[in-house]
């Protein structure tokens, strides 16, 4: 790792560090403030509450990775940093942002699983997809690191294509994907391959995901030899 991808990787954690406190502070007073709502109603006959954590990690990487293209692509290139080094200090900032993201959230969601034992609330629960295989910590951090950095990399390369092509272009582009989706629902074929997915899920199948988001990443690399500090939205 060169010094101007450190120099990358250091602005884009200096320049989000107020936003991830933000995020932080907000999850975890929602969560305290449901988890103290649910003990006061454990009396209360059908009580239940539902949590979970990855509805608001993925979000929030997505939104860092979306957003993360018209603000730090620019400014680089400003200052003199050539593209592919803007490649390679995305592709370490967002697997690594994603792992942290990850441990961070599962090792509150256990905390609080332990909190809540003690107190002896049992109408809480959390949500994740590991519910589909064995509930671990280190089995939630590596589904989560998975899926955050597939979102991460599917919405740079969606960011980079209305970067370019502006909202015309962009639109277009969600406009066919979305047409594809719609398609897809109403022949069938689609709502059967989620199916078959849920029901065969394996520790492969978010493997898969996360070289897919791979795949995705070194296809944006196309977009990236091709920007500029000008854009279109």
């Amino acid at each position: 790792m060169n010094n101007q991808v450190k120099g990358l990787i250091y602005y884009y954690t200096q320049d989000m560090k107020y936003h991830v406190k933000i995020f932080w502070t907000i999850l975890i007073a929602i969560t305290v403030a449901t988890s103290i709502m649910a003990y006061f109603l454990m009396g209360v006959e059908g009580s239940r509450f539902y949590w979970a954590f990855p509805f608001a990690t993925y979000t929030n990487v997505a939104i860092i990775a979306f957003q993360s293209v018209k603000k730090d692509i620019p400014f680089g290139l400003k200052m003199g940093a050539i593209r592919k080094n803007i490649f390679l200090s995305y592709a370490y900032f967002f697997f690594c942002y994603s792992l942290l993201m990850a441990i961070a959230a599962n090792t509150l969601q256990t905390i609080l699983e332990g909190l809540l034992n003690v107190f002896g609330v049992t109408n809480y629960i959390f949500g994740h997809p590991v519910m589909l295989l064995t509930d671990t910590w280190l089995t939630r951090t590596v589904i989560d690191t998975f899926i955050m950095f597939f979102l991460m990399a599917l919405l740079l390369l969606v960011g980079l294509i209305f970067y370019q092509s502006g909202l015309l272009g962009g639109g277009i582009t969600l406009g066919a994907i979305l047409v594809v989706i719609l398609y897809g629902l109403f022949e069938g074929w689609l709502i059967e391959a989620f199916a078959n997915i849920l029901s065969d899920a394996s520790m492969l199948t978010f493997a898969t995901i996360f070289v897919i988001g791979i795949g995705l990443y070194l296809f944006s690399y196309l977009f990236i030899q091709r920007v500029t500090v000008v854009r279109k939205v």
